[in-house]
Formats: C-alpha cells, sequence, structure tokens
C-alpha cells in the first residue's frame, strides 16, 4: 500500500476558518490520498483538479478542470471536491470524454453561476440531474462516442448522504464495497474511510492482515462480523 494514501495533511490557520464555516470545505486531503479513497487513478483526479492537454483534429488542446480545489495554489481537496469526484467517478466508469463532461458542467453552471458544487446540491439530485444528462447525451452523440444510459448516475448519488442543508456530509465509495461497510465522513476520522457504524479505519485493518492476523482474528478483537472485515480489506487493498 502506498504510504502517502494514508497521510490527511494538518489544516492551516487559514484553513482552521474554513473548518469553522463549514468542514466541508477545508483543503485536507491531497490528490493521491483522494483518489485512493474514492477509488478513481491519481492520474484522472489530477486531471479533474488541473485540466489537461488533448488533441483534436491534429491540435493539440486544453481540457479545463472539472473540479476547483479548496486550495488551488497547492492542489489540496475538500471532502466536497472529495464528493464532486465520486460522483464524477460515473462519468469515467462510461468512458465519457473529459472536455464533455467539462461542457455539460458548463451547462449546469450557466443555470445558477450562484452553486460552487452544483453535482452535490439537493436541487442537482432533485431535477437538475436530467439537464446534465441531457446536455451530456447530446454532446456524446453529437461526438458519435455512442449511448449514455439514462440512470447512469444514479448509484453514485444514492451513495451520499445528506445533512439538513441538502449537502452531502457521508458518502459510501464505489470500490470493492458493495454492501456499504465503508464510509468516508467528514466529522469522523478527519475525514478518512472507517467502517461504517464504527470509527475504526480500514486502512488499520488491513495493516493487521497485512501483518500476519487472520480476518477471523481481526474481527474478534473488534467485536465485527467478517464479512465486513473482508470488505474492508478488499476496499484498501484495490488501491494498494
Amino acid at each position: 500500500m502506498s504510504q502517502r494514501a494514508t497521510v490527511v495533511n494538518r489544516p492551516s490557520k487559514r484553513d482552521m476558518r474554513s473548518i469553522w464555516r463549514d468542514p466541508r470545505e477545508a483543503p485536507i486531503y491531497e490528490i493521491a490520498t483522494a483518489a485512493f479513497y474514492v477509488g478513481v487513478p491519481a492520474s484522472t483526479l489530477r486531471a479533474w483538479v488541473t485540466g489537461r492537454p488533448f488533441r483534436a483534429a491534429g491540435q493539440m488542446r486544453w481540457s479545463d478542470r472539472l473540479i476547483e480545489p479548496a486550495d488551488q495554489k497547492r492542489h489540496l481537496l475538500s471532502f466536497a471536491n472529495l464528493a464532486e469526484a465520486h460522483v464524477l467517478q460515473a462519468t469515467h466508469e462510461h468512458h465519457v470524454p473529459m472536455k464533455n463532461v467539462r461542457a455539460a458542467l458548463d451547462y449546469l453552471r450557466s443555470q445558477d453561476a450562484s452553486v460552487r458544487h452544483p453535482l452535490l446540491t439537493q436541487a442537482f439530485y432533485a431535477f437538475q440531474k436530467d439537464l446534465f444528462i441531457k446536455r451530456l447525451m447530446e454532446i456524446v452523440n453529437a461526438t458519435k462516442g455512442g449511448q449514455l444510459a439514462l440512470d447512469f448516475l444514479d448509484p453514485y448519488l444514492e451513495r451520499l448522504v445528506r445533512d439538513e442543508s441538502g449537502l452531502p456530509f457521508r458518502f459510501f465509495p464505489m470500490r470493492a464495497n458493495r454492501d456499504r461497510h465503508v464510509m468516508v465522513d467528514i466529522h469522523i476520522a478527519s475525514g478518512q474511510p472507517v467502517l461504517a457504524g464504527t470509527g475504526i479505519l480500514a486502512e488499520v485493518l488491513y495493516g493487521r492482515n497485512v501483518a500476519g492476523e487472520s480476518t477471523e482474528e481481526i474481527a474478534r478483537d473488534y467485536n465485527l462480523d467478517e464479512r465486513v472485515v473482508v470488505d474492508a480489506l478488499r476496499y484498501v487493498a484495490a488501491a494498494a
């Protein structure tokens, strides 16, 4: 397992002011860490955060970023950015080109420029998702990229848990986590992946297993169902 994937940055005094307002906006994740937690390649997430060059009609062009990092200078991400990456993972899994997603996001922002994280709002979940998908499908069809399933975002959006403001504070990563035994919650363990319903770090269980302890021993030690331990190990091992 990569050591860099286990580090969560300590917020500065300026960052702490952001945490005081809303901990979801604090820049606490390095790109490699966030990619590890969400389950996408670090190179993919870096392109979403910084943009990337691409070739079209024999010329090099630039595709703007999809995610505005909480700290643009250091490219540090917030929990809100993490949740955005979780939603965008659906487009990555369906091989939608970044430039097409960028155009669909721009269209969505044109509907309400005041929203900082349009993919995370309750309005997006309720009805703007249809606008986003419609626009995305138009662009995909225009570029002969094939068809998209109308409900391809739903499995990802359903794994976001929202508070009374309608914004997510918890999500269940897709990678090796079908039964949602692993979650990321901004209010628990500084936003590191833990076992659902506990504060037990998934990586702690993985470390004990790598050190030679069996899943049965670990489960007994923490009074857990062994299936939960196995799922947590799979989640961490999938990016190790």
